[in-house]
């Protein structure tokens, strides 16, 4: 097992593992060894189903570098969650 932290999900709402668990931003998230950026976003409801993801343009950044969804996460790694928004 590794665990990751879970730094930010802007603009992506609630964090709820799929569990039933609420996760806390910042929190520690423990996944199997060799899992991918794309197994923690399964973990999420909030990410919304696996299908809309490039539609709502989620991006995944692990320590600060953008990454895709087959990323295979390491111990200690930090993730942000991001949609890009803009206004007017």
């Amino acid at each position: 097992m590794i665990q990751v932290q879970l730094r930010s999900t802007f603009a992506v709402g609630k964090i709820q593992d799929r569990g039933g668990d609420s996760l806390m931003k910042g929190e520690r998230v423990r996944l199997p060894e060799g899992a991918t950026v794309k197994d923690l976003l399964l973990r999420l409801d909030s990410g919304g189903p696996e299908e809309e993801w490039d539609d709502i343009m989620l991006h995944a950044f692990v320590n600060g570098t953008h990454r895709g969804y087959d990323y295979v996460l390491q111990e200690g790694d930090v993730i942000d969650l991001h949609i890009p928004v803009s206004g007017g």
